[in-house]
């Protein structure tokens, strides 16, 4: 007997700014600013995943009350940065201490199944390190003169002007790229993924409720380039991310490897069967990962077959040469540092080439402004080949009426408060196929 479960789904972004504290860029590329966190990683934790719950139940509030949980996949996304703590990354010693695994048992027991049955979490990113002794590291000469090196660079070349000024950021870029070629730490960003409808590795029938997945791509602005209140930190010319093998493509093999495609499949007599994603982090998007290493496992995954790409982020946008979903698949976009424009309505328009529907989120605290978007394209007609050079996907229009954006209000914390873990307000909610949701496997543009 045929069934339909799931073969309708939205898309649910949590447009929050995720970035330090009085953030700002120097030299239009690198970032500086002040981390914000509590010490104690439980504690951190527990506080941002109340923040998330307040956040995602706001959202379920505007849900439609009548609706079929068993037809509707809630597609939950946060932006890239949401889990740091006030180092930046979140330090451990050892490998049974990895914040990752604890926060996701965290999750699992507030995102219930008898609450959230529907639902698909991408609970943005977590960035970590595992150092024996961090202290030892920022007491380090080699550390110290990084970045007394950095930091003196940087700050004479914003004093400069014209060909010295070039000259000397060119000095300032060169040495970055150099000193990260030795590391004083290698950094983790990975996204946290869980679902109560269950998470598959491709090829294999085994139901998992939590993955994670990684991030290779280094930006200027993954990580401050100074402390703006001369405290140690894990700054940009400090790290480094480690090199994910994708010579045999990128389907998961394990739970927690750092590869990007994974499944949900929902049995052969349903329609669909089986629903594929591939998730890159912010400027591992704009290196067309996906695109890139599509079809290069034995496996029975194609850039037709896909249908979901979700790209968290901190300071990226959909790119049209690196969509790989096929005809009537989706592209969600969850940013964390920019808006797309000064629009403060959700927007129906075509961005770098991609038609799609797009809301801001921007708020202004202690005379510093915060941005965040989220953004839904469709694909009409999908790209052709692995070649981000060649033949991109196009769109279809979506319409903005099915768009309900909402602002999220002060979560109330055991310990603390917002502005202890967040810079740039509460944030809001934008809910894509609020009312009617999307059909998965339609030619209808709802």
């Amino acid at each position: 007997m045929t069934t339909n479960k799931y073969a309708q789904c939205r898309f649910i972004g949590y447009a929050i700014p995720t970035g330090p504290s009085q953030d700002k860029l120097i030299l239009s590329k690198y970032l500086v600013g002040n981390y914000l966190g509590a010490t104690d990683v439980l504690q951190d934790l527990s506080a941002r995943i109340a923040i998330l719950k307040n956040a995602v139940d706001t959202a379920k509030q505007a849900l439609p009350a009548d609706e079929d949980t068993q037809l509707v996949n809630n597609i939950f996304m946060a932006p890239e940065f949401y889990f740091h703590g006030p180092l930046g990354p979140y330090i451990y010693r050892h490998v049974e201490e990895d914040p990752a695994e604890l926060a996701l048992k965290l999750l699992a027991k507030t995102f219930n199944p008898q609450d959230y049955p529907n639902w698909t979490f991408v609970f943005g990113t977590m960035i970590s390190a595992k150092v024996a002794n961090i202290d030892a590291v920022f007491q380090s000469p080699a550390v110290q003169m990084r970045k007394r090196l950095v930091e003196s660079l940087a700050l004479n070349a914003e004093a400069e002007f014209g060909n010295a000024r070039s000259v000397t950021e060119q000095i300032l870029n060169n040495t970055i790229t150099d000193l990260r070629v030795n590391p004083a730490v290698e950094v983790r960003d990975r996204a946290l993924v869980f679902s109560n409808l269950g998470l598959q590795l491709p090829g294999k029938s085994q139901a998992h409720q939590s993955l994670t997945t990684e991030k290779y791509f280094l930006s200027p602005i993954d990580f401050v380039l100074f402390e703006t209140n001369n405290q140690d930190v894990i700054t940009e010319e400090m790290v480094a991310y480690p090199y994910i093998d994708l010579s045999d493509g990128d389907v998961k093999k394990h739970v927690h490897d750092s590869h990007a495609i994974f499944s949900q499949n929902f049995g052969e007599n349903n329609v669909p069967s089986t629903v594929n994603y591939g998730i890159e982090i912010c400027l591992d998007h704009d290196d067309a990962r996906l695109r890139k290493n599509m079809n290069r496992e034995n496996l029975p995954i194609t850039n037709t077959t896909l249908q979901i790409q979700l790209v968290p982020s901190s300071g990226s946008v959909i790119m049209q040469q690196c969509v790989v979903v096929g005809a009537n698949g989706f592209v969600f976009n969850v940013d964390g540092w920019c808006a797309l424009d000064n629009s403060v309505t959700p927007q129906a328009d075509n961005v770098a080439g991609v038609q799609s529907v797009y809301t801001n989120y921007t708020s202004t605290q202690n005379g510093t402004q915060y941005s965040a978007h989220t953004q839904l394209a469709q694909v009409k007609n999908p790209a052709q080949g692995c070649d981000p050079n060649k033949y991109p996907a196009d769109f279809q229009f979506l319409s903005t009426e099915n768009v309900i954006s909402l602002n999220v209000s002060e979560p109330i914390l055991e310990v603390g408060s917002f502005s202890d873990y967040f810079a740039g307000g509460y944030g809001s909610i934008q809910i894509y196929g609020g009312n009617i949701p999307y059909d998965l496997l339609s030619e209808e543009i709802r």
